[in-house]
């Protein structure tokens, strides 16, 4: 009968230390994985489930990534300043819930295809 009492403290106390790690990786998650960083996403557009567009900024340099269902494609490389542009003109508008322009971005990607 004790080792049935033993082996209940035991899982208890397994529950304590893993709750109290998960605990603290909630609470330092910002310290261990910072939000800044190389990579940084600037947008998200979703075209249907697990399928969409994304701006990032990898060091310093922007980009137009397609997501899809397993894997990541490059669309194009995005010129910096018309970003940055975009951006700062989210930042200075009201736009609600629309979020950042990324028409504008796609419509500038458009003119550049070369098959147009």
């Amino acid at each position: 009968m004790n080792i049935y009492l033993e082996f209940i403290k035991m899982l208890v106390a397994l529950g304590v230390v893993i709750g109290l790690l998960f605990l603290l990786m909630r609470l330092f998650k910002h310290k261990i994985m910072p939000r800044q960083g190389l990579i940084a996403m600037l947008h998200y557009q979703p075209f249907g489930p697990k399928k969409g567009i994304a701006v990032v900024r990898i060091a310093g340099e922007y980009f137009a990534l397609g997501m899809a269902d397993g894997a990541i494609s490059v669309i194009t490389r995005l010129e910096g300043s018309k970003v940055e542009e975009c951006l700062k003109e989210h930042q200075s508008e009201d736009t609600g819930i629309e979020g950042f322009p990324l028409k504008r971005v796609l419509q500038d990607m458009k003119e550049r295809l070369p098959w147009r």
